[in-house]
C-alpha cells in the first residue's frame, strides 16, 4: 500500500489514535494493562465486545486449545455456550485464523464458508447477535503458543479503514499479550499433581468425599491438597482457588 493510499483511508488523528496504541502497548506488563489497550482501541475501530485467549498450536498451526483468556465485554452466555458446546471445533475463524496474517471478517467467512458445520455456527452466533466482526491472531516469537483476539460490534465490517487499523496495530497487540502471558508464566503457581487433580474434580461441584472415592484416598488428603492449593493461589475459598487455575490455565475447562 503506498503512501497516498494510507493517507486517503486513514485520518491524521486515525494515524496519531495508532502511534499513541502503539506506545501504550510498549508498556503494558499486566493483565489489567492490557485490558485497557484493548479499550482504548475501541476509540479507533468500533469495537463493542472482545475476547482476547492465548491459543496452543500443533505444528500445522492448528489450534489444539486456549488459556489465559481474558474478556471484555462478551457475553458470558455465548463464551460459556461456546466452551461447554466446544463450538471451536466448527468455528471457521479458529480452523483458518494462523492459515493466514489478515483480520478474517465474519461475513467474509459467512460467504465463503458453507459447509454444515460453519453454518451451524453461524447460526448459534446470530442467536447471540454476533453477526459483524472479525478474529485475528499471530504466532508468538519462538513459541508454540500465539494470539487469538475475536472482536465484535454492529459497526464493524470489512470497510478498509477498520482492517488496516487492525493489520498496523496486530504486531503490537500480539507483543504486549506474549509479554503478559509470559509475565504471568513465571508467577504461576506450582502445583502439585494432586493439587491439580483435587481442584479438576472441585471445579465439578464435588465434595470432598467425592472426590477423596475418585482419588482413592482419604477425605483428609483431599483436604490437604486443596489447602495447599489455595494457599499457593493466594484463594481465600475452593470457588476462588477454582477461578484463579482456570484464569491461569493451571485447569482446563472442560
Amino acid at each position: 500500500m503506498t503512501a497516498a493510499e494510507l493517507r486517503r483511508l486513514l485520518s491524521k488523528a486515525d494515524l496519531i489514535g495508532v502511534l499513541a496504541l502503539i506506545d501504550t502497548a510498549l508498556s503494558v506488563g499486566t493483565e489489567e494493562q492490557f485490558r485497557e489497550l484493548i479499550k482504548s482501541t475501541a476509540q479507533l475501530v468500533p469495537i463493542e465486545y472482545a475476547h482476547v485467549s492465548v491459543a496452543e498450536l500443533d505444528s500445522e498451526d492448528a489450534i489444539v486449545g486456549t488459556t489465559r483468556r481474558i474478556n471484555v465485554d462478551f457475553p458470558m452466555d455465548w463464551l460459556t455456550t461456546y466452551r461447554d458446546r466446544r463450538l471451536m471445533d466448527i468455528d471457521p475463524a479458529a480452523r483458518l485464523l494462523f492459515k493466514t496474517e489478515k483480520p478474517l471478517i465474519w461475513a467474509d467467512l459467512r460467504e465463503r464458508y458453507q459447509r454444515r458445520g460453519d453454518q451451524a455456527f453461524y447460526r448459534l452466533a446470530h442467536e447471540f447477535g454476533l453477526d459483524n466482526g472479525f478474529s485475528f491472531g499471530a504466532r508468538f516469537l519462538r513459541s508454540s503458543s500465539g494470539s487469538f483476539f475475536s472482536c465484535a460490534g454492529r459497526d464493524l465490517t470489512s470497510e478498509q479503514r477498520h482492517i488496516l487499523i487492525i493489520r498496523y496495530l496486530l504486531p503490537h497487540l500480539n507483543a504486549a499479550l506474549s509479554k503478559v502471558h509470559l509475565g504471568l508464566l513465571k508467577q504461576t503457581p506450582d502445583l502439585t499433581k494432586r493439587e491439580v487433580e483435587v481442584l479438576n474434580w472441585a471445579k465439578f461441584g464435588k465434595t470432598n468425599w467425592e472426590i477423596s472415592l475418585q482419588m482413592s484416598c482419604s477425605e483428609r488428603a483431599v483436604k490437604f491438597h486443596l489447602h495447599n492449593a489455595m494457599r499457593k493461589l493466594n484463594a481465600s475459598n475452593r470457588s476462588q482457588a477454582i477461578a484463579v487455575a482456570l484464569s491461569q490455565g493451571l485447569i482446563e475447562w472442560g
